[in-house]
């Protein structure tokens, strides 16, 4: 696993294009490792482009670490100061509004936490994280026909990643992942009649007319 003291002095001292490409392989040997993942987008959103110099993003990097402790810990007041904070250095900083779309999305507020979510992509479409968001976010407001477009944008560049791969299969079938399961479908509020309705939605939504149709038949026939 790769630490960020390694990955750090590597930032303040060499060039990174070659680190880069190796994980990219690292990414693919490794799905579950979200070190190599975060990593991946930082260089291509702040680092390689040149925006930042190592130790601001250093810096930039702990303080949302600091804001995402705090709203774990339901200091949100707190949490969003540390953020204003991080994007008065570096207005553009994607995963200060990942933070806060996480925000948003916990307490419910799923437009708003999609609009964050398609900033950070924006600043940084390398950043895997907020196309899963972007997704998630589509299927609690019951409509993904936005996702496509972002999701076709980040296959461009990362065309084996495995969780975007993932998140296309799911569109495709109009299904979710189990992090999903208590967010659209709590046992008080959600029938299964309800659930296969929304997959329903997604299938039409998404172009998979004859796979609908066939779902439709399965539907009545219950």
């Amino acid at each position: 696993m790769i630490t960020f003291a390694e990955y750090n002095a590597r930032l303040c001292n060499k060039d990174l294009q070659e680190y880069f490409q190796h994980l990219l392989l690292k990414r693919l040997e490794r799905p579950q490792d979200d070190s190599v993942k975060d990593v991946i987008a930082e260089l291509q959103g702040v680092v390689l482009p040149g925006h930042l110099n190592g130790k601001t993003v250093i810096e930039l990097r702990e303080q949302n670490k600091i804001a995402e402790d705090l709203a774990q810990q339901g200091k949100i007041k707190e949490s969003i100061a540390v953020l204003q904070q991080i994007l008065t250095v570096y207005s553009e900083h994607y995963f200060a509004f990942y933070t806060f779309g996480v925000i948003a999305f916990e307490q419910g507020n799923y437009t708003e936490a999609l609009d964050c979510f398609k900033q950070a992509f924006e600043y940084n479409p390398f950043f895997t994280d907020a196309i899963l968001r972007i997704f998630d976010c589509s299927v609690c407001t019951g409509s993904t026909s936005d996702v496509s477009e972002f999701l076709s944008k980040a296959l461009t560049l990362q065309p084996n990643d495995p969780e975007l791969l993932e998140t296309k299969r799911h569109l495709e079938n109009g299904t979710y992942p189990e992090r999903l399961a208590k967010y659209i479908n709590p046992p008080e509020k959600e029938s299964d009649l309800k659930q296969e309705l929304l997959k329903l939605k997604n299938m039409l939504e998404n172009g998979n007319s004859s796979e609908a149709l066939e779902k439709l038949k399965v539907l009545t026939c219950k």
